[in-house]
């Protein structure tokens, strides 16, 4: 049966709709005095979703708000709602543990990954980030306990899945797995014994589900034999991400939308402001947006404007690119101010005001008079020119008998000096 637990003490979830809240809830929440919240809806015996009781209700699982559609809730999901922390099981998730002989086991473990040599990491910003739906762990410094219980801080739910499956937590020189099960843990489809240190970018495999794990990279020591001094005309070449974060010029164009970094790791707290319709989102230099950062690919996505939004498009990423927890396939549009997930990079994507940074548009200056024409002259060159148009025709009316009398008299002066000539 499904239920809701707070602070240890369970509420069972009826077949149908629940309402969680305050006093005139079905299910009622210590410390919650307005109303429902949020509707749990059982569907048959296996689907269980949840709403937004309210259009302004604040509902979150893991972490992500609710919109108005509903969401399901799996075994070892958590919600948040009117400032409280609700854990969602299902009583048919955490029943015995179903043991695997060794011919399974073996069977379910493949051609090792071939991953390099072993990245090195610090014990700092440890995180796993889902391969089935992109869901990010972050791994505190008590360590994180993965397995079927619903208060596992990673939770698995398969039968072939321990209640305390693994644990993950900080070491000496990076992060140590154990294995506490009975049917083994596999990093990088190879069955682990006891315990091991992970990699930068080690898969680890719990039952059926993968993980793929992330931590601050180790910074690498200095050469003993480089030289202390250096000539003083040398320039300092900058890094790829001191690239990234301080550029070499000023663009004036107007920020269309601001991706920022939320996740766990040295990029945490970045903003990435977007300047074009069409931006290009990859570890490579050659991209409007370069992370960087070993999960995300050369060319990863790209964000493209159009009239009925945002949209962002997967470049055949190897790491996948994530809305809200779920992997793109192709594109998908960008409705709110969803979470976006580029490899293990989590980020959240804004939109500024269209009306405000309207980039098609042509922006009009009051007060100013149109640039004056430009008319060519000799050697193709062009030069300004004020078109002044035509004058009016003077008006004559009062002047032509003047004209007229100097006419006449020019005449008969010429007709008198003709006839004093004979």
């Amino acid at each position: 049966m499904p239920y809701i637990q707070h602070d240890d003490k369970q509420y069972p979830l009826p077949v149908g709709e629940a309402r969680l809240g305050g006093p005139d809830a079905d299910v009622v929440l210590a410390g919650v005095s307005s109303s429902a919240e949020a509707v749990v809806q059982c569907v048959g015996d296996d689907r269980v979703f949840i709403r937004r009781a309210r259009d302004e209700a604040d509902v979150r699982v893991n972490g992500v708000r609710l919109g108005a559609e509903p969401t399901p809730l799996f075994h070892g999901d958590r919600i948040e709602l009117a400032g409280l922390e609700l854990l969602f099981g299902d009583q048919r998730s955490g029943g015995n543990t179903q043991f695997l002989d060794s011919a399974a086991v073996r069977g379910r473990i493949g051609k090792p990954v071939t991953t390099g040599p072993r990245r090195r990491t610090a014990s700092t910003g440890g995180r796993l980030v889902s391969l089935v739906d992109g869901r990010e762990y972050a791994v505190p410094a008590a360590g994180a306990v993965i397995g079927r219980e619903a208060g596992c801080d990673v939770v698995v739910a398969a039968a072939d899945v321990s209640r305390r499956h693994a644990e993950l937590a900080p070491a000496e020189g990076g992060y140590l797995l154990r294995d506490l099960s009975a049917n083994g843990v596999c990093v990088n489809d190879e069955r682990i014994e006891g315990e091991q240190l992970l990699g930068r970018g080690d898969v680890v495999r719990v039952g059926s589900a993968e993980f793929r794990f992330y931590a601050d990279a180790v910074e690498p020591a200095p050469s003993a034999a480089a030289p202390e001094e250096r000539p003083a005309s040398r320039a300092e070449v900058p890094s790829l991400a001191d690239t990234a974060v301080r550029p070499a010029f000023v663009d004036s164009r107007p920020v269309l939308a601001t991706l920022e970094v939320v996740g766990q790791g040295v990029l945490r707290g970045r903003r990435f402001p977007v300047r074009t319709p069409l931006a290009h989102i990859g570890r490579g230099v050659h991209n409007d947006v370069v992370v960087p950062d070993d999960s995300v690919s050369e060319t990863h996505a790209k964000l493209q404007k159009r009239e009925a939004g945002w949209y962002v498009v997967d470049m055949d990423s190897t790491n996948g690119t994530y809305v809200a927890g779920k992997r793109v396939r192709g594109e998908q549009r960008l409705e709110g101010a969803p979470d976006l997930r580029f490899g293990g990079v989590k980020m959240t994507f804004e939109g500024a005001d269209a009306s405000a940074q309207d980039a098609t548009g042509t922006r009009a200056i009051a007060g100013r008079s149109a640039a004056p024409r430009r008319a060519p002259i000799a050697g193709g060159a062009t030069a300004s020119a004020t078109i002044t148009p035509p004058a009016a025709p003077e008006k004559v009316g009062g002047k032509r008998w003047l004209w007229v009398v100097g006419l006449a008299a020019a005449g008969a002066t010429a007709v008198f000096l003709m006839r004093q000539g004979r």
